[in-house]
């Protein structure tokens, strides 16, 4: 019996946030892709598969609104007015409000549950995007002039190009022998949500403390996501406390600035790991998302770099299709490692080092920390630079972030 064999364009293989937004910046220009994730994704939509939000910064919104997800995702995504830096009890902050740099909003809070729901409708209205999940891939054969993959069931797809978008552990990755630069913070960030008395008024707060960041993130309905940073060493504990005790630990934490609030729905945990490869590009092959830089949630930024990797790619890819190009050449694979290592890099530096320079209770260190944040919050060209940077507006932008067609 003879395996059935099929043709794309691109094999993206990883169906998580990231890796679905390529499959439909591509496919909606026409581009055969075929995505093949492990899992079934619709079990990716249940609230018991991530617990987690993500602040979708103005870049992210252009990126997903020329995929014609955003309009969609509106109905649940709770403008980010204001943002409040705080370094633990003392008086020194940074305060960010989104008029100091026009009329939109720095972001949105969205849930996981609620983009993946948007993606994978919007992947079910293309014609030429494929779905292959659940399915395994078990070989995968690159060279000069060809990528092969074949399935767990037999069948073989044959594409110009290979796009790695399974997450942070990635088998793909190894496989390819692409080293990384890798560090655990022995950090757990403990994830949930709460509903408070007093409206949130679009306010993210982040707070450092010796053990790690705590940031309490706008939702809608008078809810509010909290992201708590505890040695790995007693994330257990914490999870593991009654409704009355784990209340009162976030009241340490969080303070009475929303007033009284309860604990809602399931505690998650989440390891946190610095990984960056060292190379995002192989033989007809190339590494997005956290496949290619997993970074602290320090700052937010994780899904917004990933959608950095998406419009560029994007962008590279279907230029080289209209000039009648090979997509899977070493010159565009190169290009868009050029476009993007830089900037991941730096971004997964960056929140590297806030996060060892926070984390500690270190007199000096604290005292050189609040002048700093001191000398941001009365500087306003310095914090409107910061927070165009957050809104993902700085630097060399793909099209797609320029409110402009790929």
């Amino acid at each position: 019996m003879t395996a059935s064999s099929a043709k794309a364009d691109v094999i993206i293989i990883g169906g998580g946030m990231v890796g679905l937004s390529l499959a439909i910046a591509l496919a909606q220009s026409d581009v055969k892709v075929a995505v093949i994730d492990r899992d079934n994704l619709q079990s990716q939509l249940l609230p018991a598969f991530d617990g987690r939000v993500s602040a979708l910064s103005l870049g992210s919104q252009r990126v997903l609104s020329a995929m014609k997800v955003w309009e969609s995702l509106l109905p649940q995504a709770e403008p980010i007015l204001d943002i409040r830096v705080a370094d633990q009890d003392s008086s020194s902050h940074v305060h960010y409000n989104y008029k100091d740099v026009g009329d939109t909003p720095m972001g949105h809070m969205v849930e996981n549950r609620y983009i993946r729901t948007a993606l994978l409708k919007r992947s079910h209205e293309l014609p030429t995007l494929t779905l292959l999940a659940p399915m395994q891939v078990s070989h995968i054969q690159r060279d000069a002039y060809k990528a092969i993959v074949t399935l767990n069931d037999g069948s073989i797809w044959h594409a110009p190009l290979i796009i790695a978008a399974d997450g942070k552990h990635s088998k793909l990755r190894l496989d390819a022998g692409i080293k990384t630069i890798e560090t655990s913070y022995q950090q757990t960030a403990i994830v949930c949500t709460i509903e408070h008395e007093l409206p949130h008024a679009g306010l993210a707060l982040e707070r450092f403390l010796p053990a790690g960041p705590f940031a309490a993130l706008p939702m809608q309905h008078n809810r509010s996501a909290l992201v708590w940073t505890e040695p790995e060493a007693l994330a257990p504990y914490m999870l593991a406390l009654n409704e009355q005790d784990f209340t009162n630990e976030i009241s340490k934490r969080l303070g009475d600035y929303l007033g009284t609030f309860k604990p809602v729905g399931k505690r998650f945990s989440y390891p946190l790991h610095l990984i960056l490869a060292t190379r995002y590009i192989d033989t007809r092959f190339a590494l997005i998302g956290d496949a290619a830089h997993a970074i602290h949630p320090i700052a937010g930024q994780g899904v917004n770099v990933g959608f950095r990797d998406v419009a560029a790619l994007t962008e590279l890819i279907l230029d080289a299709m209209r000039l009648g190009l090979d997509i899977g050449s070493q010159n565009l694979l190169e290009h868009y490692q050029r476009w993007r290592r830089f900037d991941s890099m730096s971004m997964g530096l960056i929140t590297d080092v806030i996060n060892r320079l926070f984390s500690n209770d270190i007199v000096p260190i604290r005292l050189a920390r609040d002048a700093g944040l001191s000398l941001v919050n009365s500087a306003p060209p310095l914090k409107r630079f910061f927070m165009q940077h957050a809104m993902g507006l700085v630097g060399d932008l793909p099209k797609m972030m320029q409110a402009q067609a790929a």
